[in-house]
């Protein structure tokens, strides 16, 4: 039979040591969970999510090369006062994210050589409160053992899943500490194509393991949806058209703090970042001009006349 009393005890206990509203009743008001967001400054994407980036989670963005997602990263670090970048892949461009919108000193850019580097150091910036973290990216996460072994004879063979364990190890202890914090932790992944995959479902997945799937809040699948071009003025380039941007499509396949599975498509100008659909043809009218005045001081610098 069950004994109200004792299990009023264990909650009074419980709330005690691990601080109010730590344990409740369903229906009651500490039941009332309200997740902070910070908008991502783009309005379909804040939509597919729920309203915004979710404070204190972990939120995945994958998909396959030239997919957006490092841009994507720099678009968010220029939303904060203050991020972190892990460019662990080595491929950090300050000029590419100076013109997406990162000002001067307002991202800390940490160079590690091993994946215990970059988990030891999210989380201590976590425990100071740091409010945006990126890690570019999670299969670059190597052990230390791993690299080193390679380092000394590319013969030597590495352990199996050596990434995946280490985010196994760390991810539950980070998860704890951005939740107290209210950091964003966004992890950068690839994708591999699917060993053995059927003739449905998913033709590919993503590296580090199944930690990452886990404790990711929100997992965002990005991918090139179509280019956005100009006609091509420049002899000294043979395509017809020149790529000044694209459509990144997005999907939202995991979602604890919203309905899953939305999608939008987000306009990427490479030197300029997310706009709407209804800027495209602006933008695009502008870099055209801007072109047509290039080539026209080209040419008439050619012109003048030798001293």
């Amino acid at each position: 039979m069950m004994n109200k009393e004792e299990i009023a005890k264990i909650c009074k206990e419980f709330e005690k040591e691990n601080g109010q509203g730590s344990v409740f009743k369903t229906g009651s008001k500490k039941s009332i969970l309200q997740i902070e967001r910070v908008s991502s400054g783009i309005e379909d994407l804040d939509e597919v999510i729920g309203g915004g980036l979710p404070k204190g989670r972990i939120i995945e963005i994958f998909g396959a090369e030239s997919s957006g997602k490092t841009s994507l990263c720099y678009w968010l670090a220029s939303l904060f006062k203050c991020s972190a970048y892990f460019p662990i892949e080595g491929t950090y461009d300050a000029d590419r994210a100076k013109s997406i919108g990162v000002q001067d000193g307002q991202m800390l850019v940490y160079r590690c050589n091993y994946g215990e580097q970059v988990l030891n150091t999210v989380l201590k910036l976590a425990k100071a409160g740091m409010p945006l973290i990126l890690i570019d990216s999670v299969p670059a996460c190597q052990p230390r053992e791993d690299i080193e072994k390679l380092a000394k004879d590319a013969e030597n063979e590495t352990r199996m899943g050596g990434t995946a364990r280490l985010f196994s190890k760390m991810l539950p202890i980070i998860v704890r500490e951005c939740e107290k914090s209210g950091t964003i932790l966004v992890l950068i992944n690839q994708v591999r194509d699917k060993m053995n995959a059927m003739l449905f479902g998913d033709k590919d997945d993503t590296p580090g393991g199944r930690a990452i799937k886990f404790y990711s809040t929100i997992r965002i699948k990005v991918a090139r949806r179509a280019w956005i071009e100009i006609p091509n003025k420049n002899p000294k380039i043979s395509a017809a058209n020149e790529k000044i941007g694209m459509i990144m499509k997005c999907k939202v396949v995991k979602s604890k703090v919203n309905n899953p599975f939305g999608e939008c498509e987000l306009p990427l100008m490479f030197d300029g970042g997310f706009i709407s659909f209804d800027d495209v043809k602006r933008v695009r009218a502008e870099k055209m001009a801007a072109n047509r005045n290039r080539n026209r001081k080209a040419k008439e610098a050619e012109n003048v006349p030798e001293d």
